[in-house]
């Protein structure tokens, strides 16, 4: 079956055929030659039509992706809570972009102040600009709005500019910063060029939301452990699409496929042409708008790009392939879905403007963190929450914290403490809880289909039912196991442990055949 890639944002008329990097002009003659028409992470000479790369990219109608991260990416967040009348603000995990006096976004409040250290913003002015004071919370990324200004003055005039990429991998608790940028791009880009932010992973939807981009870049690494997993483009795509479409009726997206292998980080060697094709294939059955190679072309050295990305023989052939048949039809051959795959489904194929409710998944988990293991690393420490859930009781913390159960919404049944906190290089050899109930009308055999960051078991009803060792990244469904779902209200435990400070998880019921199990309610609610 051919189909259609949805219409949003395109190039010429075209699909958007892109590839990420193209560092020299002959690179991008490289990118040309092979079908591409859009280039992310552009140097700033493709953005200069008096240069060589400019004017060639001008010439062939190849447009570029500015690269905008950096005003997100590294800047300092909020060691701790702070109130509405704190007028020295601690931060941490880098420096101001202002040494003062400056002006930073704090969520939704416009704070001036006099000068910036290492540790903190002093003498600050809040409630500027007419926004209200508020207390905000620990991990929030602060945004600086006025280098975000100078850096579009430089670039909105191109004729070969295309947008800006606004977003890689997980930065921390990103989404106001994600708001205010977008925000200032709309307010001073003239052509209103569109914002997108990269996703990689279901997890990372805690840093998505209205304002937060104009189009979405989905990506993830399916061959990274040893194998290639068939399902994670099709399924992660899905996950993502029903939370976000929930907040953002008919947010489009491009679908980000790897093609590429890089020594250590790709034991497996190159991808097979079938398998590069299977993820275009999964990005447009889902309803994507564009295609991009997550791949370099051409490379000087072997040091270039991560130690070396590869595009071999068979992998070029398959990419040409694909920009081929798209720019001859804007359309992809798409064959039927496996059996298994299209029993998992929880979104129908193709592009849809709105989400549905997906049953059998928790909403929000009552969660505890962090217990320090001790002297017992892994799964095996018995800790507070081992002996029994009391959700009222506090326990002494790693690092003289005091642990309290706190709700945490899911992301369709996704979540990771990095996207709440950032990264915690402070607090490691730690464990964590995670604790929900679910009411089922009648007892049943089921599916448990899960995911985990690290070391991590399931318990129900006081009972393990699952339990996986090593670090991966979370993804829906990495695992499936079948249990028993007693009549009744049913208590759902999930204990983590984290070598190096961060978990998360995945986790929803299924029917024994795979698709979504109805029925259950659960508690909290997001």
């Amino acid at each position: 079956m051919q189909m259609r890639l949805h219409e949003a944002y395109w190039i010429n008329g075209l699909p958007i055929l892109g590839n990420f990097c193209a560092n020299t002009l002959d690179d991008l003659k490289l990118a040309c030659d092979n079908g591409f028409n859009f280039i992310a992470y552009a140097p700033p000479e493709m953005l200069d039509p008096e240069k060589p790369m400019g004017r060639f990219a001008l010439d062939n109608g190849i447009k570029a992706m500015h690269s905008i991260t950096g005003h997100v990416h590294g800047r300092p967040r909020l060691p701790r809570g702070i109130d509405a009348r704190e007028t020295t603000i601690p931060i941490d995990s880098g420096r101001a972009p202002a040494p003062g006096p400056g002006l930073v976004v704090i969520e939704d409040e416009h704070v001036r102040y006099r000068e910036a250290t290492e540790t903190a913003l002093v003498g600050c002015e809040r409630r500027a600009e007419g926004t209200e004071a508020a207390p905000h919370p620990m991990g929030i990324i602060l945004f600086w709005p006025e280098p975000v200004v100078k850096d579009l003055a430089a670039v909105t005039s191109s004729p070969n500019l295309w947008g800006y990429w606004a977003l890689d991998d997980t930065p921390g608790n990103a989404v106001s910063a994600m708001r205010g940028l977008t925000k200032v791009v709309h307010a001073n880009d003239p052509g209103h060029h569109p914002v997108c932010g990269g996703y990689s992973s279901p997890t990372t939807m805690h840093n998505f939301g209205p304002g937060a981009c104009d189009i979405m870049g989905l990506y993830w690494y399916p061959v990274l452990a040893w194998v290639y997993d068939r399902q994670m483009t099709s399924f992660d795509t899905q996950a993502i699409l029903a939370d976000a479409r929930k907040r953002v009726s008919g947010i489009p997206f491009l679908g980000v496929y790897q093609a590429f292998w890089g020594g250590d980080w790709n034991k497996k060697g190159p991808l097979t042409e079938h398998e590069i094709r299977e993820q275009a294939e999964d990005f447009v059955r889902e309803g994507a708008s564009g295609l991009m190679a997550f791949a370099i072309l051409h490379k000087e050295k072997e040091s270039d790009a991560f130690g070396g990305w590869n595009l071999d023989a068979e992998m070029t052939r398959a990419v040409q392939k694909i920009n081929a048949e798209v720019r001859a039809s804007c359309a992809l051959e798409v064959p039927p879905e496996r059996p298994e795959m299209a029993a998992a489904r929880i979104l129908p194929a193709g592009f849809h403007k709105h989400a549905k409710d997906i049953p059998g998944v928790p909403p929000a988990w009552y969660i505890a963190t962090p217990f320090d293991n001790g002297d017992t690393p892994g799964l095996d420490a018995v800790l507070p929450p081992d002996r029994g859930i009391d959700l009222g009781a506090t326990y002494a913390g790693k690092g003289g914290a005091t642990i309290r159960w706190e709700i945490t919404p899911t992301h369709t049944g996704s979540f990771a403490l990095l996207e709440l906190y950032g990264r915690m290089p402070n607090v490691k050899n730690i464990s964590g809880f995670a604790v929900c109930t679910a009411t089922n009308p009648v007892e049943r055999r089921a599916q448990l289909r899960f995911g985990s960051e690290g070391d991590t078991l399931v318990r129900i009803n006081g009972r393990e039912v699952w339990r996986h060792t090593g670090t991966r990244g979370v993804h829906m469904d990495s695992d499936v196991t079948t249990v028993t779902l007693p009549a009744g209200k049913i208590e759902i435990v999930v204990k983590a442990y984290a070598a190096h400070g961060l978990w998360g998880l995945f986790l929803r019921f299924a029917e024994a055949d795979g698709r979504p199990l109805t029925g259950l309610t659960f508690s909290p609610t997001a």
